[in-house]
């Protein structure tokens, strides 16, 4: 996909982060009965992801399940979440990510 010089619309960039989130092991995006946060618009809405913009900047919160094991912690599962979703919209679009906040909703143990 071909990188955007101007803004797209904040479904995309939901819907993408929520693709991206979904690569990385050992963490998930509530479903739409366990979600606090939503991206809504006109017909849609996009659960666990919320996407706005602040002075030209996106900003991005992320609901997470995190499971964890001997091998994942919170720290290491949220350096990969944030690494996962910077690369990937800053591969769709030039626009400024201000920041990406992560909000733990539930944590799992796994041996």
């Amino acid at each position: 996909m071909t990188k955007s010089p101007h803004p797209i619309d904040e479904r995309m960039i939901a819907e993408a982060v929520l693709g991206y989130v979904s690569r990385v092991p050992g963490v998930e995006v509530p479903n739409r009965e366990e979600a606090d946060l939503s991206t809504v618009g006109p017909g849609w809405r996009v659960w666990g992801i919320e996407v706005h913009r602040v002075a030209g900047a996106l900003n991005i919160t992320i609901e997470l399940i995190v499971t964890l094991n001997k091998k994942n912690s919170i720290p290491s599962l949220s350096i990969r979440v944030r690494r996962k979703v910077r690369t990937g919209i800053q591969s769709l679009t030039s626009e400024h990510i201000r920041w990406i906040n992560l909000r733990i909703s539930d944590v799992r143990f796994k041996d």
